[in-house]
């Protein structure tokens, strides 16, 4: 039998939580939006969202998602470095992604534009507070090792992680992104959603939830 159910509390009653203490971010960039993330939109419409998806079967649709909200939406893909780079597009194209290793002759590879976060968030001056999503099929950890500037700025980062690496070795995984988050100087705060792998129903990924370690949604330490 394959689990469907979520392993933990979703966006909706995250973003819940944070209203109820007071969190109300000025910019919330989400990274690998797809056809849009509307639980970040709908909790926080009066922020201005800036939103990336490099994938062209899904501008018709983001764009069509974004308009009752302040936005930018911004078609190049985010890593670690400069590049022009391919892109995998998956059967399910919720699961392309920049990690695989097909060759460029593949007729399932689009090729994009990659920049970092740091560039970008350079050029527009995003105002604070920050909230960060990321959701880029194992790409992740390379889009926040090109934002350590940004990470600076930064009051919350939801940011998704494998416990596989699904991808091959060079793949980042669970660990290895608290450890880059923790050395930023966030710590883990919530586990959200997650999917079990349908091959032996093991966790197959959650998003994290990171705070600064200093911030002020750890000011207690309390029970």
């Amino acid at each position: 039998m394959v689990l469907t159910e979520r392993p933990t509390r979703d966006f909706d009653a995250f973003f819940t939580h944070l209203k109820s203490l007071g969190f109300a971010p000025k910019t919330c960039i989400d990274v690998g939006a797809a056809k849009g993330t509307l639980s970040i939109y709908q909790a926080f419409p009066e922020a201005q969202h800036v939103v990336y998806e490099p994938l062209p079967d899904f501008h018709a649709e983001l764009a069509k998602t974004m308009k009752p909200y302040r936005h930018v939406i911004r078609t190049c893909a985010l890593m670690e470095e400069k590049a022009t780079k391919t892109l995998l597009r998956h059967q399910d194209l919720f699961g392309s992604s920049m990690m695989h290793r097909r060759k460029d002759d593949d007729q399932r590879v689009v090729e994009v534009e990659v920049t970092t976060l740091d560039d970008e968030m350079a050029e527009l001056s995003c105002e604070k507070p920050i909230l960060l999503k990321t959701d880029c099929q194992g790409a992740d950890l390379l889009v926040l090792k090109g934002g350590k500037e940004t990470l600076k700025d930064v009051d919350v980062a939801i940011v998704e992680a494998s416990f596989f690496p699904f991808w091959g070795p060079h793949h980042p995984i669970f660990y290895e992104i608290i450890t880059f988050m923790k050395e930023a100087g966030f710590v883990v705060y919530d586990l959200l959603d997650g999917l079990y792998r349908p091959s032996d129903n093991a966790l197959g990924q959650v998003d994290i939830a990171f705070v600064k370690e200093k911030g002020a949604l750890r000011r207690s330490h309390a029970w």
